[in-house]
């Protein structure tokens, strides 16, 4: 199922950031930790997480660690991270293994001597939390790396957005590579649906309007899914051969009834 349309706020806390070079994981030195909103940073916003050095040499993984509850006896020790609802309450995020092994964000960038890079954590919020059968909520972050200036960006309108009852629907927008895409996806993996999605957006149900940011330059395919509170309804339309280029922004109009 999808995120409930009333939660506000998903909070995690980043104790500590690891490297992977040379075969072996390294903690990042002066890392202050952070605790942040996770909705805060769709649709291309994004925080700074620091300046490090770090070697030169070719990088596959990075590893965040959390201060997160793994179990219900670590909630008190771990109160930073949780999902909370527009009425006020609140329940904890959990995460298995989480404060033990970190979670890894994957993607290929390269470090030459005395030169600046940015890169860009892409944590993708509608892939990364499980909702069990008893309202349990688990964070299984899936997170990728991007070269920041090596990517681009779609904006997109859904221009029959106002055909819908925002009341009871919502719409959210997923890319995927060119041929990556078939029905399949549509079922739920492990409680998420549309797993290899390379990453979403939720459209704003008043002006249609979405956001897809850091993807790499290259052909996609976007799927717009409609949703009835937390539950997966249909795929409602399809839109192949958006292309994105390095540093640009392409703009996408979508019109579900077509």
């Amino acid at each position: 199922p999808q995120l409930r349309d009333d939660v506000t706020a998903v909070n995690i806390r980043v104790i500590g950031i690891e490297y992977h070079h040379d075969g072996n994981w390294t903690e990042v030195e002066n890392f202050v930790p952070q605790t942040f909103n996770l909705l805060d940073l769709q649709n291309g916003k994004s925080l700074p997480l620091g300046d490090f050095e770090l070697p030169a040499g070719h990088y596959t993984q990075i590893r965040f660690m959390l201060a997160i509850p793994e179990k219900v006896e670590d909630v008190k020790s771990n109160p930073d991270c949780n999902i909370t609802f527009a009425d006020g309450t609140s329940e904890p995020l959990f995460v298995p293994s989480g404060g033990q092994s970190g979670y890894k964000g994957k993607g290929a960038f390269d470090i030459t001597a005395n030169a600046k890079i940015e890169v860009t954590a892409d944590f993708d919020v509608h892939k990364s939390i499980v909702v069990t059968g008893n309202r349990k909520y688990l964070l299984k972050p899936v997170i990728r790396l991007v070269v920041t200036e090596l990517s681009g960006t779609i904006n997109g309108t859904v221009v029959d957005v106002v055909d819908y009852n925002t009341s009871s629907d919502s719409l959210v927008v997923y890319s995927y590579r060119s041929g990556e895409y078939d029905v399949s996806e549509e079922d739920e993996v492990n409680g998420i649906s549309f797993p290899n999605a390379v990453s979403s957006s939720d459209v704003n149900m008043s002006d249609g309007n979405f956001t897809l940011s850091f993807l790499g330059e290259g052909n996609y395919s976007l799927i717009t899914a409609q949703y009835l509170g937390d539950t997966f309804a249909a795929v409602v339309d399809v839109e192949d051969n958006v292309e994105v280029f390095n540093g640009q922004t392409t703009q996408v109009d979508i019109n579900t009834s077509n």
